[in-house]
């Protein structure tokens, strides 16, 4: 019989942060170009990705890949996730039930029950993006700019399905602190819709939104939750309408996909179109 071994991903590392921002630790991976180490110094666009327990190996290799043919830049990837320390299935539980506190920007109490009888869980929270991105902007930002060579004016969001809805909070609560947005998949059905009312508010406050921001859905998620892609439709729609100084949008439908399926393809076309 063969003797299996741990897979690794090369040129990466893995730290630990206890946040005071949400009382939570992070298991945080950091993927590092493969030119880092060589002697002359350069500065890399990072991405800070959500999800990192799901998507972080893929969005790695995808952006790696992605440089061979020097169209795209080599990044350094920063993974967000949270330890897997308990038996795997008590961890993934652990892990939907934090990523559905982190990633929500307000509290719905029937997704919380809906989740925590699904999970089989005694309680799940929502409602604590706030928290989450006041630990990515006040702990987790200035350790990555202080340790690595970064280009803090290239900074990207990306995120998928909560992910998604919450690069979307991000850009109207915190629009300068990244110059890219990437929205894969974004849950705007969550909170009775609660991100056109984010829409709303920010557009009658601001008038500049010198940003790259790309929106992307799979062309086989209506109907998931409510009508996703009509949802993107109409989101992408509003955001054109307000003519925002600087603001370049991408909206990219991707069919024959289905709402997990449509993970690597929009994080692909969405990485690119915010950073070539």
């Amino acid at each position: 019989m063969a003797n299996f071994a741990n897979a690794s991903i090369p040129a990466t590392e893995v730290r630990t942060i206890r946040s005071r921002n949400v009382e939570q630790e992070y298991s945080v991976s950091v993927a590092l170009p493969y030119s880092y180490t060589s002697k002359s110094r350069r500065d890399y666009p990072v991405i800070y990705l959500t999800d990192a327990n799901l998507y972080f190996g893929m969005v790695t290799d995808m952006t790696r890949a992605m440089h061979l043919c020097g169209r795209f830049p080599e990044t350094i990837v920063v993974g967000i996730g949270y330890p897997m320390n308990e038996p795997i299935k008590e961890a993934l539980k652990q892990f939907w039930a934090r990523r559905s506190r982190d990633l929500t920007p307000n509290v719905d109490r029937k997704i919380e029950k809906e989740l925590a009888a699904d999970l089989k869980l005694r309680a799940v929270r929502t409602g604590g993006a706030d928290n989450f991105l006041a630990f990515i902007k006040k702990e987790l930002m200035p350790m990555i700019e202080a340790d690595y060579h970064t280009r803090p004016n290239h900074r990207i969001l990306a995120g998928h399905s909560f992910g998604g809805l919450f690069t979307l909070y991000a850009l109207f609560r915190q629009p300068r602190l990244f110059t890219g947005y990437v929205a894969c998949s974004p849950s705007l059905w969550y909170g009775n819709k609660t991100m056109f009312m984010y829409e709303e508010s920010f557009a009658k406050r601001h008038r500049q939104l010198p940003v790259k921001l790309y929106v992307g859905i799979g062309g086989l998620e209506e109907g998931i939750k409510s009508q996703m892609v009509s949802d993107v439709y109409r989101f992408a729609a509003l955001i054109s309408s307000r003519k925002y100084k600087g603001l370049s949008l991408t909206k990219q439908i991707v069919e024959n996909c289905d709402h997990c399926a449509a993970s690597a393809p929009t994080f692909q076309a969405g990485l690119q179109a915010v950073l070539i």
